[in-house]
């Protein structure tokens, strides 16, 4: 099943069934078993994928808008400038090309919502597309797993039915406590905490909470999983254990044994159902339902089987587990404590146990952790081993004992969770003070699997038995994830990485150990956007100095939405900005600057000096010269900045970033004729509401030649050009093809 997710395309489905009934068949064989039920796996988790594609939404349907009938089923999100909840439509509504669960956005005098409500919507609608990147984040894929065939955005909608009935009732149980916990936690962090560690809801969290909890390695403490199941178990048990003090139960024997840990279980199993039996949580149901069982029934089992079979239960009620992060982070972190503990006798003192604990846990979680977030804490082992211990002992009980209470008490879970919500607040200041100590996440070079695979062997070698000998061999298995991927380009040879950053421009430029952050892609100016998705993935390939420079070309927050992002997580790079408004003092970018790395020069070619801010014409234009040729980047500007240009004399460039995105007010034959670029990519999300790259615009460039790339159609692309004035071009959606991405554009590199 853990196959499943490295196949680039799915095959027929006839294929799929026919090897099917051969795994069923080879079953019978005692020599042919083990494979056999490995193919059979594999073509449960295929066919899994093939119907999920199937219910996705016909990309003939990109872009209208359609009048569509469905339940609200999830818990509404709300931002600052939306709320985002899941529709499941009504089975009238799929017979015209719609999926069973769309992802619905609604921007602008919203209603209240709530979990079960029925609703009629007129709604704009996409296919599950999303951008694809070199490295970072992939939202087709959190799409594809979390079962969302189709993006909509709400222009209309009218209520016909409250919420009522049965169907999503965990849901709905799950909206009360948040807005119980909402009416009686006043303070905002501590309101955020208690939320997350009740329902597994981090909506709450503000962004810097999260960005603190990610910079200390402590994220993991708000996923509910082993750790709290454990305590809700215990809880559980002791809260059965005191109806012996008021039930005439004492004569039962065993029986009160029985009834302690069915109560233990049960209240796990209802906190799990809190928690919408996300995957960590569900593996530690799992493995507490095996470890009771055993208990009661007087069996040995080894806590490996457990973990196996729990791995094994999860893979085949839902094959989409491998593609989320919190599956591999579980179950990896348990291994590493069975990988500690199991090998080594003897009592240790709780100090010991919580230092081996934490050490392996850390150690083998560095290479998850590179992988799937191209980071890792430098502080998160000091850091958890003073917060495990305070939301284990403080924290969680008190949490517990609130949802306990509350349908006894609102007052009294209330005042629990207050007294939760100080100890998170005190907790917090501490990891503040620890992050000011640590300075800036570090980022990685995104790895590659084989590398990740032998950092995990290396891992496990310095876990080893202190008799092992040359266990510290493991280091240099474990190292290379800290070091820069080697792939920088000598200097005089010019590379740009056109970031897939939705309707926006973020471009990557570098040359040997120099880089340059052309725009910051699109954001709200404050918290939202996607510098840390996106762009600090890419910086980390070109080592821990990058970028050297950050120019963002005007102030459209398409293109300066992340510039607040940049300035926090790279102080000492060097910034220029035509912004035409207050509040950040920058240095403007204008002619005549100049500037130059080895073998690459720079030159502002727009605007002049003392020119008034003019929006999208006053965007910089900047014309980049190695030694095979030069690029040139446009930023946003109209056919008479274009003009000025041509009629300065702009030499001919190889390669151009296209201005304005591809609109029509843009890339005039004039200004193609006198650039002659071989290659020209313009930057445009897929299925943008605009149209961009008008299709005028593209045929107006291949009239003239020119290679026309899109980075809606290939997702990031990165192009870099040769001494010898050749071209090597490669786009993300090609490289990083799999079963949910939607396929490159037909001339794609």
């Amino acid at each position: 099943m853990l196959g499943a997710s490295l196949f680039t395309s799915l095959p027929p489905l006839w294929l799929m069934l026919t090897a099917a009934a051969l795994a069923i068949a080879g079953l019978f064989s005692g020599s042919l078993r083990l494979p056999a039920l490995a193919l059979l796996a594999c073509c449960w988790a295929l066919c899994c994928f093939y119907f999920r594609i199937q219910d996705q939404l016909d990309p003939a349907l990109a872009n209208q808008v359609l009048t569509v009938r469905g339940h609200v089923s999830s818990i509404p999100s709300h931002r600052a400038d939306s709320v985002r909840f899941r529709l499941t439509t009504d089975p009238g509504s799929r017979a015209g090309g719609l999926p069973e669960t769309l992802l619905v956005s609604w921007y602008r005098d919203w209603p209240e919502l709530r979990v079960g409500q029925y609703w009629q919507l007129e709604l704009r609608v996409k296919p599950p597309w999303g951008g694809v990147n070199f490295q970072g984040s992939d939202k087709e894929r959190w799409l594809f797993a979390k079962g969302i065939g189709g993006l909509g955005t709400v222009r209309e909608g009218r209520m016909i039915a409250p919420a009522s009935g049965s169907r999503y009732r965990v849901n709905a149980l799950r909206e009360r406590v948040l807005q119980s916990i909402a009416q009686r936690v006043s303070d905002e962090r501590s309101r955020g905490v208690i939320q997350a560690l009740a329902t597994a809801d981090r909506s709450g969290l503000a962004s810097p909470d999260m960005a603190l909890l990610a910079a200390t390695g402590t994220s993991h403490l708000l996923a509910i999983s082993g750790l709290h199941i454990g305590l809700a178990a215990t809880g559980g048990m002791w809260l059965s254990r005191l109806l012996f003090l008021f039930l005439p139960l004492s004569r039962m024997g065993g029986g009160t044994y029985l009834i302690m840990v069915a109560g233990g279980l049960l209240y796990a199993l209802c906190y799990a159902a809190l928690a919408g039996f996300e995957i960590p949580t569900l593996r530690s149901v799992l493995m507490l339902s095996v470890a009771l069982s055993a208990v009661v029934l007087y069996r040995a089992i080894h806590p490996a089987r457990a973990l196996v079979s729990s791995l094994a239960v999860i893979l085949l009620i839902n094959p989409f587990a491998p593609l989320g992060a919190g599956m591999w982070f579980s179950f990896v972190a348990v291994a590493a404590l069975l990988w500690v503990f199991l090998p080594r006798t003897g009592n240790l003192k709780w100090w010991q146990t919580l230092l081996m604990a934490q050490t392996g846990v850390i150690l083998l979680l560095f290479p998850v952790g590179a992988a799937w977030f191209n980071t890792f804490s430098p502080s998160g082992f000091a850091a958890n081993l003073l917060a495990i211990p305070w939301v284990s002992i403080l924290v969680v009980p008190l949490v517990l004992a609130g949802l306990l209470a509350l349908p006894l008490s609102g007052a009294l879970a209330g005042l629990l969770w207050s007294i939760a919500g100080w100890a998170s607040s005190v907790l917090f200041e501490v990891l503040e003070w620890i992050s000011g100590l640590q300075g800036q996440l570090p980022g990685l070079a995104p790895p590659g699997m084989l590398q990740v695979v032998l950092a995990l062997v290396g891992a496990a070698i310095l876990l080893l038995p202190r008799g092992v000998p040359v266990r510290w061999l493991g280091c240099f298995l474990v190292a290379p994830l800290l070091f820069p991927s080697g792939q920088r380009v000598p200097p005089g040879v010019v590379s740009m990485e056109v970031l897939d950053v939705g309707q926006g421009t973020a471009v990557l430029v570098s040359s040997g150990a120099h880089s340059l952050l052309y725009d910051s892609g699109p954001g709200d100016g404050k918290d939202i956007d996607l510098v840390r998705g996106v762009i600090v993935p890419a910086l980390a390939r070109e080592g821990p100095d990058a970028p050297v420079q950050v120019i963002i070309s005007h102030g459209d927050l398409d293109h300066a939405g992340g510039l607040q992002s940049l300035l926090t997580l790279y102080p000492e790079a060097e910034y220029r900005a035509n912004l035409g408004h207050g509040g950040i003092f920058l240095e403007s970018c204008h002619t005549p600057q100049r500037w130059n790395w080895p073998g690459v020069a720079f030159r502002t070619l727009h605007p002049s000096a003392h020119l008034p801010y003019l929006a999208n014409d006053s965007s910089c234009v900047i014309s980049v010269e190695g030694a095979g040729g030069r690029l040139l980047l446009s930023g946003d500007i109209s056919e008479v900045v274009e003009n000025r240009l041509v009629t300065a004399g702009v030499e001919p460039h190889t390669l151009l970033l296209v201005p304005h995105h591809g609109s029509r007010s843009s890339s005039s034959q004039a200004f193609i004729g006198q650039l002659n670029p071989e290659a020209a990519v313009a930057t445009a999300s897929l299925g943008n509401r605009f149209g961009f790259p008008r299709p005028e615009i593209r045929a107006r460039y291949e009239t003239h030649g020119v290679q026309f790339w899109s980075t809606g159609d290939c997702g990031a692309l990165r192009i870099v050009l040769e001494r010898d004035g050749s071209l090597h071009a490669g786009s993300a959606r090609r490289l990083r093809n799999r079963i949910w991405r939607w396929p490159a554009g037909r001339n794609c590199p």
